[in-house]
């Protein structure tokens, strides 16, 4: 299963990316497990405008998912954390 998170947006507007590919991992059970924790439903995107945010765009296998930064929480966060920091710079 393809991984793909990107970070784009802040106060300088950059885009950032990691990807991770979970068959080539020590543990891809693990990551079905963590895909598996999210929730089915896309994430609810409160009006709370926050200047300077980050945005999150998560693409597991062909669904993608994108979070205001503010509002990133939860097994999304999880995920995000795990690609980040195991994850090859896309």
């Amino acid at each position: 299963m393809h991984i793909v998170v990107r970070r784009s947006g802040g106060l300088a507007g950059t885009s950032r990316g990691w990807r991770v590919d979970t068959e080539s991992r020590d543990d891809p059970d693990a990551w079905y497990d963590l895909v598996g924790a999210l929730p089915r439903e896309e994430p609810v995107r409160r009006r709370r405008v926050v200047p300077d945010d980050f945005t999150w765009t998560v693409t597991v296998a062909r669904t993608t998912v994108t979070i205001p930064g503010s509002q990133l929480d939860g097994p999304w966060a999880a995920l995000v954390r795990r690609v980040r920091d195991e994850g090859d710079p896309d």
